[in-house]
């Protein structure tokens, strides 16, 4: 589970290559000549405290107690993009898998879904937007207390000890209950999450996420949209090199942040077609965007009009907005907030 939100605080000046998300979150991203400064804020989840800074990548937090990982955001302290909102670890202190019950309906050729840390969330977004949600995930391997039939997707963080000890157990589990699609490690090009060079991704993810190539779809690692040498795109590609063909890889993951409006859209967008080059060709899951500054509402009526309807982006597969929290899509814990009206609605 992630549970994070920013509240970007921008200054012109200190190249910020990785602009991070506008919500709640972890990493870095964008081109653009930002400086983020973080103004923190604890946000309790169920399994860890998070920090968050709107708009930007967080940096990993302490362990949590649960299977899913939780944010926090924190600037960056070195040259390398200022990573935006940050997601804490997932952490799994308890080496027993729970017990998949929920299960998933067929939704073809809907793209949307939501990340979430808390469970009843989904729920309340599922109902206000009916068949337009078809998918979910909580950066962990159980979707702890999903009820909604969405498509629930288990995810590897990182070859940590404590994920890896569950992994087979709960993405079995996910199986079994209906998921179609496993989601490998989280921002290993960011020091702040995964935290993984590509030949140790690679070895990882040969060993923990090939096995289930027969059983279910299997995502590459989630890169940051950063574009500093051994970041985004360029540390994808490193990837794919240390793999040498042996890694088993149907579609890869890829996340944005950056600024609003139709520009940022545009912007997005474009990286995008860069992600799909560097996945030689593969499709393409979005699953964290975020603006970090800007109109955040003309930014998400373009982003979703061209994701669902241009045959330009007819790769990119599954999208997710940055987050399913308060502070971005939930007013609170009982309702959407206008961005999450939008965001169900359109």
């Amino acid at each position: 589970m992630f549970a994070k939100y920013m509240v970007p605080a921008l200054a012109a000046s200190a190249s910020i290559q990785g602009v991070a998300a506008a919500g709640n979150h972890r990493h870095l991203h964008q081109k653009k000549d930002y400086q983020v400064v973080a103004t923190e804020v604890d946000i309790a989840t169920q399994w860890v405290t998070v920090t968050v800074t709107e708009g930007f990548e967080p940096t990993s937090t302490s362990v949590a107690s649960s299977s899913a990982p939780v944010v926090n955001p924190v600037e960056s302290a070195s040259t390398t993009p200022e990573s935006v909102p940050v997601a804490a670890t997932p952490s799994t202190s308890d080496p027993v898998a729970a017990v998949a019950t929920y299960t998933t309906t067929s939704t073809d050729g809907v793209k949307r879904g939501v990340a979430y840390n808390d469970a009843s969330f989904v729920d309340i977004i599922a109902a206000a937007a009916g068949n337009k949600i078809s998918w979910c995930y909580n950066w962990g391997s159980t979707s702890d207390g999903l009820k909604a039939s969405v498509d629930y997707s288990a995810m590897l963080w990182s070859t940590r000890s404590d994920f890896i000890t569950v992994w087979d157990t709960n993405a079995q589990a996910a199986i079994d209950a209906g998921s179609t699609a496993l989601l490998s490690f989280n921002e290993p090009d960011n020091g702040g999450q995964a935290n993984m060079d590509p030949a140790s991704a690679a070895a990882g993810h040969i060993q923990y996420m090939n096995p289930y190539a027969s059983k279910a779809r299997i995502s590459s690692p989630a890169i940051t949209s950063s574009q500093e040498a051994g970041q985004g795109t360029d540390w994808l590609e490193q990837f794919f090199t240390a793999c040498n063909g042996q890694c088993s890889v149907d579609f890869c993951a890829a996340h944005w942040y950056g600024p609003g409006g139709e520009e940022g859209a545009d912007e997005m967008l474009a990286h995008l077609l860069n992600v799909q080059t560097a996945c030689q060709g593969k499709n393409v899951w979005l699953t964290e965007f975020a603006t970090v500054s800007g109109d955040s509402s003309t930014f998400m009526t373009r982003a979703l009009d061209q994701l669902d309807n241009n045959p330009t982006y007819s790769f990119v597969e599954r999208y997710s907005y940055f987050y399913l929290a308060a502070g971005s899509l939930m007013d609170s814990a009982t309702s959407l907030s206008t961005l999450g009206q939008l965001y169900a609605s359109s």
